[in-house]
């Protein structure tokens, strides 16, 4: 069976390309839902706010959200056959909607890494700086494609992804 060549994971075989995309979906999320959570969570509690703490914050949540549902997404496609994995993978690498989404939240990642240490350099350490960026920009990508296609006039719905990662048996 070829490789599908899905493409930002095409090197890799079906499996680990669908796994791979999952987590990317589970890192968008949180990197849209966790800055604003954790900012609530300091008013609520009357803290006082830290660059620092919310960059920790923010990559911790994204990274832990990636791994898992990647890793929860590889074991529950043990028991799929490689044709269903192959349709599945072969359905994404032509979902126009989610090639776009995450070209915005790979763009927002990148900019918020070189953009988030260049304008706060001196309110944390840089590596902290770097990967706390690079996680407000992938949710920031994800929620600007969100909001540009609802304005579009475009069917946005949550369930489309989720759908896409967990399809119904047959």
């Amino acid at each position: 069976m070829a490789t599908s060549s899905y493409p930002i994971f095409g090197s890799q075989n079906p499996r680990t390309q669908v796994a791979l995309h999952a987590g990317l979906k589970m890192g968008q999320t949180m990197g849209m839902i966790v800055p604003p959570i954790y900012l609530l969570t300091l008013a609520v509690r009357k803290r006082p706010f830290s660059i620092r703490r919310l960059m920790n914050v923010t990559t911790t949540w994204v990274g832990i959200g990636s791994i898992g549902l990647g890793g929860l997404v590889w074991a529950r496609m043990g028991s799929q056959s490689e044709e269903a994995i192959f349709d599945r993978c072969e359905r994404l690498k032509y979902n126009q909607g989610q090639l776009r989404c995450d070209d915005y939240s790979i763009i927002g990642a990148s900019l918020g890494a070189i953009v988030t240490p260049a304008i706060l350099l001196r309110r944390a350490p840089l590596p902290t700086l770097v990967f706390g960026g690079a996680s407000l920009g992938l949710g920031m990508g994800t929620l600007t494609h969100i909001i540009k296609s609802f304005t579009e006039g475009e069917d946005v719905r949550p369930e489309g992804m989720v759908c896409s990662l967990f399809p119904r048996p047959a």
